[in-house]
């Protein structure tokens, strides 16, 4: 957490002349999480909640909350899902069987659902949900907190796409998360609109004032991923892309985000488009026992 401050519910969405400001991501912990259990599943070696907790700007953010069985102190992880286009789990329910799957290793799971895949979701520009969501994401990190279950020094967070954007911001700014998992991201928004060629970017100079765009790119660096590159660490990082990823994450894109990160980390890439497959999920599932101590 940067100079020891706790973030304040509210998101800050004025410009900022500083481009990894992050007054833009604080909330406060004093503030009641005010955590709401809907509906609850027993499983031989787990339990499954389905809970709400208040977020920033007024929102209530949906959660899974697993839970092994058991006694004793047990690790953390935060899983943030993918925004797909018209894919049918771009929302919490796309990594939920992984958090299943890690539970009989020793970890509680708090898997949230991004402000786009939450009810009564209203348009907003990207700058202002990367906000949103990077303080959800630390509000959620409140919340393993609160639990005395769970041992503070061992909970990781897993990242997808847009959702591994906002993590790379996440452990800029607040360094309490032990490791770190990112699926296909980050990248440099910068980067992408400007200088790659993705098929679904090549048009977009014939209808827009690019000058225009480079002038709000500029203005909210703040909510750029490029802008925190250099500060991510000391959380050892596992960074993983599709070799195939040409329309989301380009190769060129990818290699230069983790050419100017900082910290340790280890960089895979998958013959694999956005999506990656069961090899990337295998590593992360190894890497996270290692970093954070799960029962192999």
């Amino acid at each position: 957490m940067l100079s020891g401050v706790r973030p304040f519910p509210g998101v800050v969405l004025e410009q900022s002349p500083n481009p990894d400001d992050s007054t833009h991501f604080t909330d406060d912990a004093s503030v009641s999480l005010d955590v709401k259990q809907v509906s609850v599943k027993v499983r031989d070696r787990l339990t499954i909640q389905d809970i709400t907790y208040a977020g920033s700007h007024g929102d209530t953010v949906p959660a899974y909350f697993v839970i092994p069985k058991g006694t004793g102190k047990f690790a953390g992880v935060i899983w943030g899902h993918w925004l797909m286009p018209c894919a049918t789990n771009s929302n919490r329910e796309e990594l939920s069987e992984e958090e299943i799957a890690l539970a009989p290793a020793g970890a509680n799971s708090l898997l949230i659902d991004a402000p786009q895949s939450r009810p009564n979701f209203k348009p907003a520009p990207d700058s202002a949900l990367v906000a949103r969501q990077v303080v959800d994401l630390r509000r959620g990190l409140d919340f393993l907190h609160s639990r005395p279950d769970i041992e503070r020094a061992r909970i990781a967070y897993v990242g997808h796409s847009w959702d591994a954007g906002t993590w790379a911001i996440l452990d800029a700014t607040d360094k309490t998360f032990a490791a770190f998992a990112f699926m296909s991201g980050p990248q440099s928004t910068r980067e992408y609109v400007l200088s790659s060629d993705p098929p679904r970017m090549v048009p977009m100079p014939k209808t827009t004032d690019m000058a225009k765009v480079e002038h709000n790119l500029k203005a909210n660096a703040w909510a750029d991923p490029a802008s925190y590159a250099n500060k991510l660490g000391p959380a050892p990082a596992l960074f993983q892309y599709g070799l195939h990823d040409v329309y989301w994450v380009p190769l060129a894109d990818a290699k230069d985000y983790v050419a100017m990160s900082s910290g340790p980390k280890t960089t895979e890439f998958y013959d694999a488009e956005h999506a990656l497959n069961a090899k990337a999920r295998m590593d992360h599932d190894t890497f996270l026992p290692k970093t954070i101590n799960l029962i192999p």
